[in-house]
Order: C-alpha cells, then sequence, then structure tokens
C-alpha cells in the first residue's frame, strides 16, 4: 500500500505501522503533479513489491471560488493535483499492469464530476476529466484484463470540506452550520457519507468480485445523484 498525495508523511508512516501487522505497508511522500516524484514512487514500489496490482488514484484538492474570482495559480494547482496527477500515476503504472496481463484501476472523481455545481467550476472540470479518462482507459486497456473504474463520492464532512464551508460561508454571509444542514436535506438518505464508504466500494472495484465491472463512475452519494 502506498499513501500518496497531500497527507503529511508522519501520518501516512504512522497508517503504515498500523496496518503491517497484516500486510507489508509503506509510506511514500510524493506530488502527483510532479512526473519526477512519480517515477520515483512507481520505482520504489516495484522495489519493494515487485509487481503493482492495484492503483488507486485518491489525491485530490479543491477549491469553492466565484468563476470570475479564479486566479490562474489556482485553477493550474486543482487541475494539476486531479486531472493531470490521475493522468502521470496511471500513465507510469499502466505498462507494468500490460506486462502482467492484470490490473485494477480506481480513480476518485466526485459528484461534481458528473453534475455541475456553481463556484466548483475548477474542480468540476478536473473531476469530469478523471470520468472521461477512466471511460476512455477502460475500453483501451480491456485486452490487457484492467479494469478501470471510478468512484463519484457525494457530501463527506472531511478537514478539506471544512474549507468548503468556511468559503461558502464568507461567500453568502451564512453560518456554516446552516449551510451544511441545507446540503444534507438534499441527500434522500439523510447523512453525510463517510471515508469507509468510499474505501468499501474501492476494495470491491479492485476485487475479483467486479472482475466483469469497468469504464464505471459509481456514486456513493445517499441517493443525492442518481445516473
Amino acid at each position: 500500500q502506498v499513501v500518496v498525495g497531500d497527507i503529511l508523511l508522519d501520518e501516512a508512516r504512522q497508517v503504515a505501522q498500523e496496518i503491517t501487522s497484516r500486510v507489508k505497508a509503506i509510506a511514500v511522500k510524493v506530488d502527483v503533479s510532479r512526473k519526477a516524484d512519480v517515477d520515483s514512487m512507481v520505482e520504489t514500489v516495484l522495489r519493494e513489491f515487485g509487481r503493482i496490482d492495484i492503483l488507486v488514484n485518491a489525491a485530490g484538492v479543491i477549491g469553492c471560488t466565484p468563476f470570475v474570482d479564479i486566479e490562474e495559480d489556482e485553477w493550474d494547482r486543482v487541475m494539476d493535483v486531479n486531472a493531470r496527477g490521475v493522468y502521470l500515476v496511471t500513465r507510469a503504472v499502466v505498462p507494468h499492469m500490460v506486462k502482467q496481463w492484470y490490473g485494477k484501476i480506481v480513480n476518485i472523481s466526485s459528484r461534481s464530476g458528473k453534475s455541475a455545481q456553481a463556484l466548483f467550476s475548477h474542480y468540476g472540470a478536473s473531476k469530469f476529466a478523471v470520468i472521461g479518462l477512466t471511460q476512455s482507459l477502460a475500453r483501451e486497456l480491456a485486452e490487457y484484463d484492467i479494469n478501470v473504474n471510478a468512484i463519484c463520492p457525494g457530501t463527506l464532512r472531511t478537514d478539506m470540506y471544512e474549507k468548503i464551508l468556511d468559503a461558502r460561508s464568507k461567500i453568502s454571509g451564512l453560518p456554516r452550520e446552516e449551510i451544511f444542514a441545507s446540503v444534507i436535506a438534499t441527500i434522500p438518505l439523510g447523512r453525510p457519507q463517510l471515508p469507509e464508504d468510499i474505501a468499501g466500494v474501492a476494495v470491491f472495484l479492485s476485487s475479483e468480485l467486479a472482475r466483469n465491472i469497468t469504464g464505471e463512475s459509481v456514486n456513493v452519494t445517499g441517493g443525492q445523484h442518481v445516473d
């Protein structure tokens, strides 16, 4: 297991240590938007484990900004991590999966990658790109028995979401909890999603139970988005 993205390295090492009793695990610090970092990570994984069977592209950033206020550096940051990062990591891993005629790739998109939302134009654009890449690769890599799917989470109150609440509160002038309650009200199941909900789908899509599923973008939104 490799921990990538902007998670603090010491936290990643702690997670790796906690699960080492069950499986071999390492923590690798990498900026997924930098090719040199990605190539080094893949080399490390191959040296430590010998092969790569599963890739989960989960690194991501978000912004909540009116379109006319999005500066070029903010646009680039969101696109570089969310879209370019998926491209770079997948591009580095796929040749090894092709050689072994096997692989499972799971990309984390978003409900914003299927249905546009105001104030999230750059984030939405990056997540629409992830779904498009997922569908294209699913067709291209099927002959090598490589499954490529995406997960579209809904509302998860993570640290990243707390920043979104701050931004929306500043823009609207409404209290953060009032904003959050209004979002929950749009979810038929009436509750936010948890990281464990997303992890469970990722495990399923990475297993042989999903061997005939490819090119799909699975909603985990509590019914907030249905297609």
